[in-house]
């Protein structure tokens, strides 16, 4: 039973701290993403010497646009890429100390199993 009860706390403090890695990576990957194809199509849409239907296929073959009509059809993308914005820069610290919380208290819970 003491192994047991080892194991299954090593097991929640792995699986939490992947659990906020995976969702950090995941998050960070996407804002980067986003914020380069936004750049892109922010370029594309800037380029004078593309004529306006060439604009339009190269912005639609780069990132296909969720509205319509002009600077609306990336909205909910510039929505998206504002929100994320907040995440990556808010949440650095809180998921850190999170997983710091998980180290320790798991720490703790096996240092108990021997007193």
């Amino acid at each position: 039973m003491f192994i047991l009860s080892i194991a299954l706390t090593m097991i929640g403090a792995v699986l939490s701290v992947l659990g906020v890695y995976w969702g950090a990576v995941k998050t960070v990957r996407e804002y980067r993403g986003l914020k380069a194809d936004l750049a892109k199509l922010e370029a594309i849409g800037s380029d004078t010497s593309l004529a306006g239907a060439e604009q339009v296929r190269q912005r639609h073959a780069l990132r296909h646009p969720t509205g319509s009509m002009g600077s609306l059809e990336y909205f909910e993308e510039n929505a998206q890429l504002a929100a994320l914005e907040l995440v990556v820069h808010s949440l650095k610290w809180p998921a850190l100390l999170t997983v710091a919380g998980v180290l320790v208290g798991s720490v703790a819970n096996v240092v108990s199993l021997w007193a």
